[in-house]
């Protein structure tokens, strides 16, 4: 009879968990558009351990949450499903364009923790290195084609990324990111000295390739190399 009840009881907890859970997100439903996420109601999402069809589609409707609350989402949550990330593969891929520039840095950033490769992703973030648009754009476009690159994509992107550090008048943060990436794809020691120069004029440079550094995969194939050589380290 104890063994029931405590079973009754446990069932009881569980039903009134889920209740209560559908009760915090409320916040979701009715709004006409353009709403934007407390803090406390972004966190109760990202520590969903699942999104249910229903509370993802109200994510990804541009109906309802304004543009940043969804990119916040889509860049921290990490716990997508498979079919989910390919619903959100085509879902950046139709708003790249977007005139929201740090919306489309959070697209960016989904696709490079959530490894979504994408031929059309990678050109469009070369394209943005080159044209130097905002700094949160380049610096997401940057560790997205380091970290997805392929070794016979080099030839080009190298070019590109030197680009950053021979400009005088780019972004230092970008400048310090691409100097590391291309010192792991070259291993050519200028760009260690590049970086040292970096952060002798600026400390909080070294805060910026710190943090960016914990949050890259140093290449999704786990290799690096020297540019124009076969051989790996």
């Amino acid at each position: 009879m104890k063994k029931q009840k405590e079973h009754v009881t446990q069932g009881n907890q569980k039903t009134k968990k889920q209740k209560n859970n559908s009760q915090n997100l409320d916040f979701l439903y009715g709004n006409q558009g353009g709403y934007i996420l407390l803090t406390e109601e972004l966190d109760i999402i990202l520590n969903l351990p699942k999104l249910t069809t229903e509370v993802f589609n109200v994510i990804l409707d541009d109906r309802t949450l304004d543009k940043l609350s969804t990119g916040d989402i889509l860049e921290k949550y990490e716990h997508f499903t498979e079919r989910q990330l390919g619903i959100i593969n085509k879902y950046i891929h139709g708003h790249l364009y977007d005139k929201n520039t740090l919306f489309v840095s959070d697209l960016i950033d989904c696709a490079n923790w959530n490894n979504i490769e994408s031929v059309t992703i990678f050109n469009f973030c070369l394209d943005t290195i080159k044209k130097r648009r905002t700094l949160p754009m380049v610096l997401s476009a940057i560790m997205y084609v380091f970290e997805h690159m392929r070794i016979s994509q080099s030839i080009f992107v190298v070019p590109v990324l030197e680009r950053v550090i021979n400009n005088k008048t780019y972004y230092q943060n970008c400048q310090i990111i691409a100097a590391f990436c291309l010192f792991r794809i070259t291993m050519n020691p200028k760009y260690l000295q590049i970086i040292k120069e970096l952060v002798s004029i600026d400390k909080d440079l070294h805060n910026v390739l710190t943090n960016k550094m914990l949050l890259m995969d140093y290449n999704c194939n786990k290799r690096c190399f020297f540019y124009g050589n076969e051989d790996f380290i």
